[in-house]
């Protein structure tokens, strides 16, 4: 086999492949097995005509095509691999000759991963922030924990609303006295002070009596989701069915007990306090690394094609998607909800997808040039964590990374987190 392999611009190769004449023979004895299926000739069985009785009615050429898809299929891959070529994108393949009696030859122009051009990546003395956990921090982590285990008390008919309290209302939205759609509730319970409503509207019942009704007056907010409401003056009818008011418990050995295995509310506090300093370390490594980063990245070049960031798009779009699945909402309603088409999400995503094209090929680099690697008993590791994750088998998980192909996907993950753990241990100051 021969290959002609021309740069015919920035990250595009262009391979002429040339094919032996025998094996193009052989291509065309595969296509007639995976084509003599499709033909029926009179006196024979469909699927069971002899390839010389179709040659002869319908012409050799009847097998070309396949025999074509078949040998660049077997071809193009070897290819790739003898010339170490690394695609970023399906190739975009004529075919220049196709005769039973001659080599086959055929023009690939593939895309492929850009070379990254690192910067200064060592040496850059950046500072890792650490942040001290103070006797505040503990305490709002208590006060929290107080108010997650607080009830909820209805209040006597003359109580007013405060806020923190939670009134439960019926409501009536109405615009130019009449109602208007999503604006009507009824027994909804709404903490004063929330901001889960309209700007304005809760503040507007502070003061109320049980019972009592109120007139709501305020502006729909310009940016509101609903355009013949943006913006327009509205009223709503409310009524204060009921008040109810947290009752925290006291913070005392008997609380700790209650919200943990913790014999006095100092040890709790011991507690809370190891927490926030374990998670204040680990916000720190993860700010260094994310600041390591960006200095790198920011010095590298790198010129990306346009299908690897839109690739990378597409892949945030369907991650995006999937998420609204997991909450079960439709992605079709947000773009509704948010006024914005397919092509205006797709454009607020490029620069990300951009950013993210970028990091991978710093990584991959970096990974290069120092020569980092994954070792098996890393690997085993990660998936061992997987598995741990799905509660299944390590040699399940393994079984099914192998067979969907995404195993040297697990292998990368690994090789980018090392590479990065290398940046920031060389990019710290001391």
């Amino acid at each position: 086999m021969k290959v002609e392999m021309t740069k015919k611009e920035t990250n595009v190769i262009e391979l002429k492949v040339e094919v032996p004449q025998d094996q193009v023979e052989q291509a065309i004895a595969k296509a007639y097995v995976k084509t003599r299926k499709d033909y029926s000739v009179p006196g024979f069985r469909k699927g069971k005509v002899p390839r010389n009785i179709l040659e002869k009615r319908y012409g050799i050429e009847i097998f070309y095509e396949e025999a074509a898809n078949i040998l660049i299929q077997d071809t193009y891959p070897q290819v790739v691999e003898e010339q170490k070529l690394e695609p970023v994108d399906h190739p975009d393949i004529t075919v220049d000759q196709f005769d039973c009696e001659q080599p086959f030859i055929y023009t690939a122009t593939v895309t492929v991963c850009p070379e990254l051009k690192l910067g200064k990546y060592k040496g850059l003395k950046i500072v890792k922030e650490e942040k001290q956990v103070a006797d505040e921090d503990v305490e709002a982590e208590i006060k929290a924990l107080q108010d997650s285990k607080a009830r909820l008390i209805a209040l006597e008919a003359d109580t007013v609303a405060a806020n923190d309290d939670q009134v439960i209302i019926d409501f009536v939205g109405k615009m130019d006295g009449e109602e208007f759609e999503g604006g009507t509730g009824a027994n909804y319970p709404l903490a004063l002070g929330s901001g889960s409503f309209v700007p304005g509207f809760e503040e507007q019942l502070i003061g109320a009596k049980q019972g009592e009704k109120v007139l709501v007056k305020l502006t729909m907010p310009q940016e509101y989701h609903s355009e013949e409401l943006a913006g327009k003056e509205v009223e709503f009818e409310v009524e204060i069915k009921e008040i109810k008011r947290k009752e925290l418990p006291a913070l005392d050995d008997d609380f700790a007990k209650e919200v943990g295995d913790y014999e006095t509310l100092t040890a709790l506090k011991d507690f809370i306090r190891e927490r926030l300093e374990d998670r204040a370390r680990q916000e720190a490594a993860d700010k260094l690394r994310h600041d390591v980063l960006e200095a790198v990245r920011e010095k590298a070049e790198v010129d990306i094609p346009g299908i690897m960031i839109e690739n990378e798009t597409k892949a945030m779009l369907r991650q995006m998607e999937n998420r609204f699945s997991q909450q079960g909402l439709k992605f079709e309603d947000y773009l509704s909800y948010s006024g914005k088409s397919l092509d205006d999400i797709m454009a607020e995503m490029r620069p990300g997808a951009e950013k993210n094209v970028k990091t991978e090929l710093l990584l991959d680099t970096v990974s290069k040039v120092e020569n980092i690697s994954v070792e098996e008993a890393e690997l085993e590791e990660e998936i061992a964590q997987l598995a741990k994750v799905y509660g299944q088998e390590a040699k399940a998980v393994r079984s099914a990374l192998e067979k969907s192909d995404q195993l040297a996907a697990v292998e990368q993950i690994i090789l980018h987190r090392k590479a990065l753990d290398f940046l920031a241990e060389v990019n710290t100051k001391s």
